[in-house]
This record gives C-alpha cells, sequence and structure tokens, in this order.
C-alpha cells in the first residue's frame, strides 16, 4: 500500500508543507510570499529573540562585547598648582626627548611562608599570588658601568623610575606598595637591581 494511491492524501500532505496557494478559486497567498519557500518560515536558532521587524531602519543599538571592546585609561589627575604643573611638564618633555634603551625586567611575586603554614596549614593562605606579601622585580642592566649608588631610582605607590647612563625604565606597578618598607640591591657582577616591593592590596587583610 502507498500513499500514491490515494490522491487525497497528497492534497492534504501538500496543504500542510505549503498552505500559501489556491484553493476553492480563492487566492490566499500575495506576491510576496509565492517565490518563498516553507524553510524560510522554519525555526532555527537565529528565529530566538528579538526580530529585526520589530525594530525598523535597524536603529537598534548594540551591546558593546566587553571581551572586544577596548580598556578606557583612567584620566590622569590634573596638577593643583603651579609646582605640579611644572613637573609634569618636566617629566613630558624628558619622555620625548628620552634615547636611553629601556631595560628588560622580570616580575615574581614572593610568599612568607612559616612552618605554621607548611605543616599545619592553619591560616588562610592559598598557592595564588593574592597570598604573597612581595613583588620581587629584577632589572637587566647589561653593559652599564655606573656604580648603585649614582643611579636615578624613584619609587612611588603605583609607579617606579629607574634612570643609568645607558637605560631609562618608567614601569607603572600592577599593585600598589608600600614605599617605606620596600628595598633594592644591586648585582655588580651580574648587573641586575634586585627590588623587593611590600604589596599594599585592598583585600590583604582577608588573604593572610
Amino acid at each position: 500500500m502507498s500513499i500514491f494511491d490515494h490522491p487525497d492524501q497528497l492534497k492534504l500532505l501538500q496543504d500542510l508543507l505549503n498552505p500559501n496557494q489556491k484553493r476553492g478559486g480563492i487566492d490566499y497567498s500575495s506576491s510576496e510570499d509565492e517565490d518563498e519557500s516553507m524553510v524560510v518560515h522554519k525555526l532555527n536558532p537565529g528565529a530566538i529573540g528579538r526580530s529585526n521587524a520589530a525594530d525598523p531602519a535597524g536603529k537598534r543599538k548594540k551591546k558593546p562585547n566587553p571581551l572586544a571592546t577596548p580598556l578606557v585609561e583612567e584620566e590622569k589627575k590634573q596638577p593643583e598648582n603651579l609646582e605640579e604643573w611644572q613637573e609634569q611638564q618636566e617629566r613630558e618633555e624628558n619622555d620625548i626627548l628620552e634615547s636611553r634603551k629601556s631595560p628588560e625586567y622580570t616580575m615574581t611575586y614572593r610568599q612568607a611562608v612559616g612552618t605554621e603554614d607548611v605543616f599545619l596549614q592553619m591560616g588562610n593562605r592559598t598557592g595564588s599570588s593574592a597570598s604573597c606579601e612581595d613583588l620581587i622585580l629584577e632589572i637587566s642592566l647589561p653593559d652599564e658601568e655606573m656604580s648603585a649608588d649614582k643611579m636615578s631610582l624613584s619609587l612611588q605607590e603605583t609607579e617606579l623610575d629607574l634612570g643609568t647612563c645607558l637605560y631609562r625604565l618608567r614601569l607603572p606597578l600592577p599593585h600598589p606598595v608600600d614605599v617605606d618598607r620596600c628595598h633594592a640591591k644591586y648585582d655588580s657582577e651580574l648587573k641586575k637591581l634586585r627590588l623587593t616591593l611590600r604589596l599594599k592590596r585592598e583585600l590583604d587583610y582577608v588573604n593572610f
């Protein structure tokens, strides 16, 4: 028994697949629907959500993608008096006229671990950088003949500025540091400057 033996069933199947057709001498379809296929009206993943027909002329605003949108830099603090303005101008001019090379550097985190942390695990410390007290910054200065006492080193809470005869490094720090608890050591044989910076973060009282 085949479906082709019953023409009525074929007509019912035709009406089910293509309802926009002439029935009983009446044209229920429009000129635009004649060339359209039923595949167009089929639901697909693109049909989920708000349709473009509800928003004419494509005026709908697209939401910004946080992964593709570049981060907005924070506005620089404006100088409040003439002395601060002069210092800012001098720094900008020095950066423009700077011809010294930028040295290579590495950053690592160091954690002060005691016996109670290793054996008893009594504290809240973890293996992440959030439980580290110090930031170790090692700066390589090859072929530098200047002694350590003649180098220019300026350390602020969020920025470091180092100047020698051959090198100049102006580096924003990833975390605020406690300037009074930081120290530096220069190895004249390896030509490396090692800075131990004590971190001062907002949630340090929770992680330690």
